[in-house]
């Protein structure tokens, strides 16, 4: 590499003031010293990064490519440095965090101050997606994905894997029976998760694996609102143990068809793209999602849970 690194920031200052004048003013340097920074990367590059006359400069396409490499680098370097004080100071700064919308209401949100408690030098901006965002184009430091995570450059930390369970309020519970037959139980599915909605789903029922598909008529990205609908007496849902468990120790919900057992479970992992070191706050903040996810998920959860039946009295199921 006969280019030195050092003449990059002076580029990108160039590009982002656009042109030399208003770059030499930012940068407090003399404009004969940033143009003979410019032109010595040019001679060392081999390219001509800019088309320019008298009146008006532009960047050539060589020079958005390696505009595009340079913004990499600085934020390498910014998250280096962020990260070496983030060892010896207290961290702060801005951390843009993605959530999907359910995680954040019943995990995050009712605790969040406590990070700002522990670390008032970071600034928190969250955003509620209930799609995956693109890291890097929407600058987000870490986000919350759920599902298993594609081949990507993301980096995935794990955070939950919850069970997925079958369940009704007690009043539609008494009234089914034999929800061992797949078809029936299907029937009673009304309100599904898209994830789960016409897509394969293999079960083990008593040690045999079978396949079902819902057809649920009313669809929704929001596992939240499966699981209001239901509780207002509208079938049988499918729901992570993670999102139904506080109405199941209270009773307003029971597992129904706890023979059948979905070979599928929710997960939710925290990501962070790999293009981008780890700084400070950003593996703090996965840190504090861990701690909640462990605090507020039971460790275990009995699948072999009775379900209730007419002659069982109402009430909690044992914790999971």
């Amino acid at each position: 590499m006969q280019w030195n690194i050092a003449d990059l920031p002076i580029f990108v200052a160039v590009v982002e003031h656009g042109g030399i004048s208003a770059a030499a003013r930012a940068l407090r340097m003399p404009k004969s010293s940033v143009s003979r920074f410019i032109h010595r990367l040019e001679e060392e590059l081999q390219v001509r990064l800019f088309e320019r006359n008298s009146r008006q400069m532009r960047m050539t396409q060589e020079g958005e490519i390696f505009h595009k490499h340079c913004q990499l680098i600085m934020e390498q370097i910014q998250s280096a440095d962020a990260h070496m004080n983030g060892l010896t100071k207290e961290p702060s700064g801005e951390l843009m965090v993605s959530l999907p919308m359910a995680f954040s209401r019943l995990v995050v949100a009712g605790h969040l101050h406590r990070f700002h408690s522990r670390y008032p030098g970071i600034t928190v901006r969250v955003s509620i997606s209930p799609v995956a965002v693109d890291l890097i184009g929407d600058n987000i430091d870490v986000a919350v994905q759920v599902g298993d995570l594609p081949d990507s450059d993301l980096i995935g930390v794990p955070l939950v894997e919850s069970p997925l369970l079958w369940v009704a309020t007690p009043a539609v519970a008494r009234n089914l029976s034999q929800l061992d037959d797949l078809d029936r139980l299907v029937s009673q599915v009304k309100i599904c998760e898209q994830r789960y909605n016409r897509t394969p789903l293999k079960v083990r029922i008593r040690g045999d694996l079978h396949s079902l598909t819902l057809n649920a008529a009313l669809e929704t990205t929001d596992p939240i609102m499966v699981r209001d609908t239901v509780l207002n007496g509208f079938g049988i849902a499918l729901l992570p143990a993670l999102y139904c468990y506080g109405e199941i120790q209270a009773g307003s919900l029971v597992q129904v068809a706890p023979e059948v057992l979905l070979q599928t479970t929710a997960k939710a992992s925290a990501v962070y793209t790999s293009k981008r070191m780890l700084n400070a706050r950003t593996r703090l903040f996965i840190d504090f999602l861990r701690e909640l996810c462990t605090n507020n998920t039971p460790a275990s959860y009995s699948r072999a849970t009775p379900s209730l039946s007419a002659q069982e009295p109402e009430g909690a199921l044992p914790p999971f």
